[in-house]
């Protein structure tokens, strides 16, 4: 039989306590709350994707009998002990958030080589990038399947899933198409917790403690240029990290959607970062392609929960998407400033079938009217 370990031994060493990384013992500690599994539940089927720290495998889990994803560290045992507890973190805070938006996790634990492993949902379907992509060259399926409606639909979802978050105590702060996934059904998952840190550790249950919490290390970069707000750029600003860096994240990807590309796509990283921390962002009516039509509303929208000062975005995730949901529902939404004719216009659209009725009741008496009238002179 072809298991995980024996698939996988080119990839992941076996522990050797030569190596200096692990001398002092400290990352022995970081394995040790993990459970030991035997090492025959899982059977390989095939590699996904490797990148950053991990890798991810499609494997079999015989216990349960359904295909799952399994995220492992690759050589772990040259790992120093911060990436092994960023590994061990995010599994463990993402098992903690249990919401239908965010990605589930089954298991976590050590194999029978020693390495460390967690598994997830076997996600089928596309990534929200994969689908932007497809609009933006003019699929016509997709342009057929994703139109405004469902993609303002697929949007409150993952406000949903970072606003429960958020009351957990987690900030993402690597939101980002890529991180979208959208399922065959209907789903749409939050992955890639591998950036989060805790707000207040008592909410997150310890997962992340205040001092390790967060990825950014010695004033190095941590996120995605173009989606990361400013105050995370810790080389450039010092602003505190918060809530409203997600609120930033979703103003962007609001943006994506909207324009089909990131505000600051196609410059050098070094010019994103500049440009992300001077807040010279232009509209998506400006960057969207010809003949997309973007809406004000959204456009307002999307522009206050990019703002460059915290303070001026939406102060929670909830007061974007009732902003969003104002839209949806034929009201001006508090971020745009519009005019009272355009209120005026949208109180028709929502009552259209109300005064409908009224001005045809009315002509109706009016009609009754003339006609009582005239047969009354008429009679005389």
């Amino acid at each position: 039989m072809n298991t995980v370990s024996d698939s996988m031994e080119t990839k992941t060493r076996v522990l050797s306590t030569d190596s200096p990384l692990l001398a002092a013992g400290d990352s022995v500690d970081v394995l040790s709350t993990l459970p030991v599994k035997p090492q025959e539940r899982y059977r390989f089927i095939r590699s996904i994707g490797f990148g950053g720290m991990k890798g991810v495998l499609l494997v079999f889990d015989q216990d349960t009998g359904r295909e799952v994803a399994m995220a492992i560290m690759p050589d772990f045992r040259d790992r120093p002990k911060t990436d092994l507890e960023k590994f061990v973190r995010e599994a463990k805070l993402t098992a903690h958030l249990e919401h239908p938006n965010i990605v589930p996790v089954h298991d976590i634990g050590i194999d029978g080589s020693g390495s460390p492993y967690f598994t997830m949902k076997y996600l089928h379907g596309q990534s929200l990038a994969s689908v932007l992509r497809k609009i933006q060259k003019e699929d016509a399926e997709t342009i057929a399947n994703y139109g405004l409606v469902r993609l303002l639909h697929i949007y409150t979802r993952i406000c949903h899933a970072i606003e429960f978050a958020h009351s957990q105590g987690i900030c993402h702060l690597d939101l980002k198409p890529e991180n979208i996934n959208l399922g065959d059904f209907g789903e749409v998952l939050v992955l890639d917790w591998g950036l989060a840190r805790s707000l207040k550790s008592p909410a997150s249950g310890g997962l992340l403690a205040p001092n390790e919490a967060g990825d950014e290390v010695a004033g190095r970069v941590k996120g995605t240029p173009g989606y990361m707000a400013p105050e995370q750029i810790r080389t450039l600003n010092s602003a505190p990290i918060d809530v409203r860096a997600d609120v930033y994240a979703l103003g962007a990807i609001l943006y994506a959607m909207l324009a089909l590309t990131n505000p600051l796509a196609r410059l050098s990283v070094d010019e994103i970062l500049r440009r992300t921390v001077t807040g010279e962002l232009p509209p998506p009516t400006e960057v969207a392609p010809e003949g997309r039509y973007v809406p004000a509303a959204l456009e307002a929208i999307c522009m206050k929960a990019m703002a460059l000062r915290p303070a001026d975005r939406y102060a929670t995730v909830r007061e974007l998407r009732e902003d969003i949901f104002a839209f949806q529902s034929g009201y001006v939404p508090k971020a745009e400033n519009a005019s009272p004719l355009k209120h005026a216009g949208l109180f028709i659209g929502r009552n259209y079938l109300i005064l409908l009725v009224l001005l045809t009741v009315s002509l109706s008496v009016a009609l009754i009217l003339l006609a009582i009238n005239y047969y009354r002179v008429v009679a005389e």
